[in-house]
């Protein structure tokens, strides 16, 4: 696209390298501006690539004096009668912030350490100018569309993504499920890791049951394997844990409203269950049968109350076919695993417990035989539930964000309060994926440690639904995206690379293939 083919904005008339650039609109109408569209401002030496954080009427003493009356009428031209808006009486302004230089001749990239002249052109970026800041690999892939630049593909590299632990963050309803499944079919055709997903509203397997989108099985039925819960669940084989597998830290973490006296007779059972499970321990445990002060019995009591919840866990249960057992085999053969909930899907404590537990056993495994396992993504929605600060202690997921990065067991955290994730664990993320976000702590939180944080606050509390803004070393520079609308097309030509729709032939075989493995 050539300059002429470029629609101008205005010209510069502030700057700073600190505060950024402030630009005097020349648009007939300020409304054809948005932010987080990219821009160029034309410098003698470089060409700044910008971000547009704000747009602003300034407070005139005229314009209130003529607010209300006939008179603005015959003030304010029409457009055509004019440059800019309102003429050189009204005018408005939108704030850049620089985000790249791009060395003109040459091309060269560098960080925004100067600025540009008085009156220096800017204009909406074109496809040629962001061609120049956003690279295609072999482990990379399209999730969306660059954000006021037409049919431009924004890749990230999946394959920096998943070597160490990052963060997806959004409120209800910004799209984080939809997101995320685009996440994963990536990392899956990308073959950059294997993943683990705890399924609690059953959309990740074949079809998903609340909005009928497709699952990561429908798109690869060879590597992703599904567990269930949920007994009923005859598309799934079951998920069963042995009472024997079970820590003290899995019921604190599961419950979350442990009294500090029922902690301390949950960890005095277990110096004394012997060789029972702790579960029957604690039922059968006796205050007469410990030392003086080693057990309240009150505290007890409750403890006891409490973990009669577990028995209505049917996956709870003793086996000698326990799911873990399976689950590591496929892992170490290369399969993906789909945890599917089912009528459990909106009981808190159970997916606390379930989570817990299982990813204890995998970072133990990858922590003692990691070089015999593929690299595994665990993506764990309601981060804050395990990771708030009070919680964080009891729960295995802080140690997985903090040290398993080296042991190729990743963790990926999907959540809509980042506020409430401790601030450690969340330092840990080396990329961040935010989506729209509007509670100014949430907002503080998820941008907490990136560059000029307050001018991409401005971004992220006004971006729409299904729309991210993209930090960290999987992309060059941080990005608005518009995601790509989810459906099997997209995915199919521009995530796997298969220009091809699927024929009758290819739906009957996905069809057997699921009747084969679900039975």
């Amino acid at each position: 696209m050539n300059k002429e083919e470029v629609t101008g904005i205005g010209e510069v008339v502030s700057a700073s390298v600190l505060s950024g650039l402030e630009v005097k609109l020349a648009l007939d109408n300020p409304e054809d501006l948005r932010i987080g569209y990219p821009a160029i401002v034309e410098g003698k030496k470089y060409d700044f690539y910008c971000m547009v954080h704000d747009i602003i009427n300034e407070k005139m003493e005229i314009a209130e004096r003529l607010a209300g009356s006939n008179l603005k009428e015959s003030v304010v031209p029409v457009s055509d009668l004019h440059e800019g808006y309102g003429g050189r009486i009204f005018y408005s302004k939108a704030k850049l912030k620089p985000i790249q230089l791009i060395e003109k001749g040459s091309g060269k990239l560098s960080e925004p350490e100067t600025i540009p002249p008085y009156f220096s052109e800017t204009r909406h970026a074109s496809k040629s100018d962001v061609e120049k800041l956003y690279e295609v690999t072999p482990s990379s892939a399209p999730i969306g569309s660059l954000r006021g630049v037409a049919k431009f593909d924004v890749n990230i590299d999946f394959g920096k993504l998943v070597k160490k632990p990052f963060g997806i963050f959004g409120r209800t309803g910004s799209g984080k499920s939809i997101f995320n499944k685009i996440l994963c079919t990536s990392i899956l055709a990308r073959n950059n890791a294997n993943i683990l997903i705890f399924d609690m509203h059953s959309e990740y397997g074949i079809y998903s049951k609340t909005d009928n989108t497709e699952g990561l099985k429908f798109f690869f039925p060879e590597k992703v394997e599904i567990f269930s819960l949920d007994f009923e669940n005859k598309e799934a084989k079951p998920f069963i844990i042995s009472p024997k597998e079970i820590r003290p830290a899995d019921i604190i973490v599961a419950f979350q409203d442990l009294s500090g006296g029922m902690i301390d007779a949950l960890f005095a059972v277990n110096r004394h269950k012997s060789d029972l499970d702790l579960v029957t321990a604690i039922q059968n445990a006796d205050p007469e049968d410990f030392r003086e002060g080693e057990l309240h019995p009150t505290s007890l009591s409750a403890l006891q109350r409490r973990i009669a919840r577990i028995d209505r866990f049917q996956f709870v249960r003793e086996t000698e076919s326990e799911a873990f057992g399976m689950i590591q085999g496929l892992v170490k053969a290369g399969k993906s695993i789909v945890l599917d909930f089912g009528r459990y899907g909106t009981n808190q404590m159970a997916y606390l417990f379930v989570a817990n537990v299982l990813a204890r056993r995998f970072f133990d495994l990858y922590t003692e035989h990691n070089e015999d396992y593929p690299r595994l993504v665990i993506f764990l929605e309601e981060a804050h539930k395990f990771l708030e600060p009070g919680i964080a202690q009891f729960t295995i997921f802080d140690r997985l964000a903090r040290e398993t990065r080296k042991f190729n067991l990743i963790l990926a955290l999907i959540d809509q309060r980042p506020s409430r994730i401790d601030d450690e664990v969340r330092s840990q993320l080396a990329n961040r994926l935010v989506l729209s976000l509007k509670e100014p702590s949430d907002m503080s939180s998820a941008l907490a440690g990136v560059p000029d944080r307050s001018a991409w606050e401005n971004i992220v509390g006004t971006i729409p639904p299904r729309t991210v803004v993209v930090f960290g070393d999987a992309i060059r520079v941080p990005t608005v995206i518009d995601v790509m609308h989810y459906n099997a097309k997209n995915v199919k030509r521009g995530i796997i690379g298969d220009n091809k729709d699927l024929d009758g032939v290819q739906i009957k075989k996905i069809a057997e293939k699921a009747d084969e493995i679900f039975g």
